[in-house]
């Protein structure tokens, strides 16, 4: 039998790398992009950004105000042959932000999770990001669909420096309303991890990695194998489509503190009455925030949010895909620095 000419492959199945880097002035750069079947990243256009305008009681010659700051986000794409996974499909992707860079993850449809033959064989996804001073990162992917008889776990670790800042939105589906499914996969589980790293040297060649300090480990566990009164169906009352959302850092503090202000101001009982009988004088923001409250309550959209630790935690939920899809993307367009500070791609998920 004719032996190859070419070595062992070294390579693993569904692994990914990335690394970014700021070239001067003030170019970001993926000096290391590689992956391997089934998992594809394709980067797209960069988007530009407007320059940072100081205002009065702003001080540019602050460190963080005086940090090279990137004049485009780099927008790269997480694809998977099929659009989707096929157990045992595993993904893992490995991302290093250097210092003052910005990156945004997206994808270009639903993830999907596609029937396991056996319970014992789960598609998997992993990501572990490290994000230095001063960069930041936005992961909008659209949401998960798994499939009946899919299994799914998925692990999401970040490590931020300080300074850093990240993003994120996660967030999956009952499945394929259109056939009739229903919550009937056989398990999804999400564990999204948040590490504040002290002491650091700073991002590039020759790190010194500083003291790890965990800040939110949020669990999502859905078991859709039970039955009777404690089968998923009857516990997600109606909801078609459950996620969460995530800000820290100095890029998203605007983001979250408006989630946060926005969650104190909803109707309590006893508070002002916002039906059509209400009459008195409005300002813009009050009747812009009454009319989205009106289509919270038409597409059955609940949300909560919380400030924990230095970061901001949204949970939300909505009968439709398409209702959270349009509240989430009314909050993101409202409030306005995300696509401020990373481009239009960063609003790919809600369009």
């Amino acid at each position: 039998m004719p032996t190859s000419p070419f070595g062992p492959s070294t390579s693993t199945p569904g692994r990914g790398t990335v690394h970014l880097k700021l070239l001067p002035p003030s170019t970001p750069t993926l000096s290391n992009l590689s992956y391997t079947y089934p998992l594809k990243l394709l980067p797209s256009t960069p988007h530009l950004l407007s320059p940072p305008v100081f205002t009065s009681t702003s001080d540019p010659t602050t460190s963080d105000s005086n940090s090279t700051a990137p004049t485009t986000v780099p927008l790269l794409f997480i694809l998977t042959y099929g659009g989707g996974l096929l157990p045992p499909d595993s993904i893992s992707l490995v991302l290093h932000l250097d210092a003052s860079t910005r990156l945004t993850l997206a994808t270009q449809g639903s993830t999907k999770i596609y029937k396991s033959p056996s319970p014992h064989l789960c598609a998997s996804q992993d990501l572990h990001s490290h994000i230095s001073r001063h960069a930041g990162l936005w992961l909008g992917p659209d949401p998960t669909q798994p499939f009946r008889g899919s299994w799914y776990a998925q692990k999401q670790v970040f490590e931020v420096e300080e300074g850093g800042s990240l993003g994120l939105v996660d967030w999956v589906t009952e499945g394929r309303r259109a056939r009739g499914e229903e919550w009937c996969f056989g398990g999804w589980s999400g564990k999204n991890e948040v590490w504040r790293i002290s002491g650091s040297s700073g991002g590039g060649d020759g790190e010194v990695q500083g003291k790890r300090r965990l800040v939110l480990r949020d669990n999502v566990v859905l078991d859709g194998d039970k039955g009777g009164e404690m089968h998923l169906v009857k516990r997600m009352d109606g909801m078609g489509i459950f996620g969460t959302v995530i800000c820290m850092g100095p890029l998203f503090e605007s983001l979250g503190q408006f989630f946060v202000d926005e969650f104190k101001r909803l109707p309590r009982i006893g508070g002002r009455d916002w039906g059509d009988g209400y009459v008195g004088e409005l300002g813009n923001k009050e009747k812009r925030a009454g009319d989205r409250w009106r289509v919270e309550k038409d597409d059955g959209v609940l949300w909560t949010a919380a400030s924990v630790r230095g970061l901001v935690l949204v949970k939300f939920g909505a009968r439709e895909v398409e209702g959270a899809r349009k509240w989430l993307g009314w909050m993101l367009r409202e409030e306005g620095s995300l696509g401020r500070e990373f481009g239009e791609g960063a609003l790919m998920c809600v369009k």
